[in-house]
């Protein structure tokens, strides 16, 4: 074998060792491609699982809520009705002024009870997370903290989607954990919620200019945060938590807007 040939045999090894070598490159490539796209897909997968099983958990609770409702205007509210005629008509037939005020003074209390049974039977039934859309079920928050007059409460929204009932369960509960520890521990004056919609994403910005404090304090690590985090979490979402010793406090919650089914 002359100089040449062997230069060429030299030659077409290192192609066939750099072809050999590319090909092994390129299929590492594609197999740690396909590798991440599954995992991706099992981590898609995986949340619309649990977005689906919280909603399935909402629902349930709203049909048990339903029926304890349905129970309690049913059963319990008759018998207090019949319990408030019957003491109705004692204090009617009796003639002692004493005995008539003891049966009013009941009469009174199975009143009062009533209407108690009653609004708790209506609250029950009322199915407001399916029925409202969560810039309603906000503001009637933000109006409940104004009747208070500890304070206000405001809502800007700039667009919001229509939900699912895990995600306006999710979103409405956090929403309302916020406004209580701001009215409990901050002493603040001034409560301000907003929302943004854009790019297939919703956020919900919830302020208050209280006293504040340091997030990163073990004792400021509380199950509230961790609720807010596992919910964020189930929708798919992330949420920033922003404040320092006298400047308030911020809470920003960003969650991917996935399309309602008819």
């Amino acid at each position: 074998m002359g100089q040449t040939e062997i230069r060429i045999f030299i030659i077409l090894t290192g192609i066939i060792v750099l072809v050999f070598v590319a090909g092994i490159i390129l299929f590492l490539f594609q197999y740690r491609q396909r590798r991440l796209q599954h995992e991706q897909e099992k981590k898609q997968i995986n949340e619309q699982h649990q977005i689906d099983l919280l909603n399935t958990q909402v629902v349930s609770q709203q049909e048990t809520m339903q029926h304890i409702g349905h129970e309690i205007h049913d059963s319990l509210a008759q018998k207090l009705t019949l319990a408030s005629i019957y003491t109705n008509r004692l204090e009617f037939e009796t003639s002692s002024s004493e005995e008539k005020l003891k049966l009013s003074g009941i009469s009174k209390i199975l009143q009062d009870s009533l209407l108690e049974i009653r609004q708790l039977s209506q609250t029950l039934t009322e199915n407001r997370l399916q029925k409202d859309d969560l810039e309603e079920l906000i503001r009637i928050e933000c109006e409940q903290v104004n009747a208070t007059g500890i304070c206000s409460a405001s809502f800007e929204m700039n667009g919001l989607p229509p939900l699912s009932i895990a995600a306006k369960s999710s979103l409405l509960r956090i929403v309302q954990e916020f406004i209580q520890n701001s009215i409990k521990h901050s002493g603040c004056k001034r409560i301000i919620l907003r929302s943004d919609h854009r790019d297939e994403q919703l956020s919900l910005i919830l302020e208050d200019d209280g006293k504040g404090f340091e997030p990163d304090k073990p004792e400021h690590k509380g199950i509230g945060l961790d609720s807010i985090r596992r919910r964020i979490q189930v929708l798919g979402g992330h949420y920033h938590l922003k404040s320092h010793p006298g400047s308030g406090v911020q809470l920003t919650l960003t969650i991917p807007v996935i399309p309602v089914k008819n």
